[in-house]
């Protein structure tokens, strides 16, 4: 699947800690391979290709989170809306067909 964001750090520095940046579709988490380290102020694209999880057709929420990499937990907090209260973000809903 592949996978386009547009992220922005309006810090003054990069992140220093190796999170994960993740997707989640469904119950299933998905791992998109970027260096947040490398992620400096300003902004940052990502465009990746990832493995879709297999899941029933349907319609799913999609969200997306930085993780903890011992946790896999939800560590960072973003400056957007849609925060749940497990710490992922929701971005919409995608439908899968067949």
């Amino acid at each position: 699947m592949p996978v386009k964001m547009w992220w922005v750090n309006s810090g003054v520095a990069p992140v220093y800690e190796p999170y994960i940046l993740a997707l989640s579709i469904g119950d299933a988490t998905v791992d998109v391979p970027a260096d947040v380290r490398k992620w400096l102020p300003g902004d940052v694209v990502v465009e990746e290709s990832v493995a879709m999880p297999a899941v029933a057709p349907g319609e799913y929420r999609i969200r997306v989170a930085l993780l903890d990499p011992r946790t896999r937990r939800p560590v960072v907090r973003l400056g957007i809306e849609g925060r749940t209260s497990d710490g992922w973000y929701e971005l919409g809903v995608v439908k899968v067909d067949q």
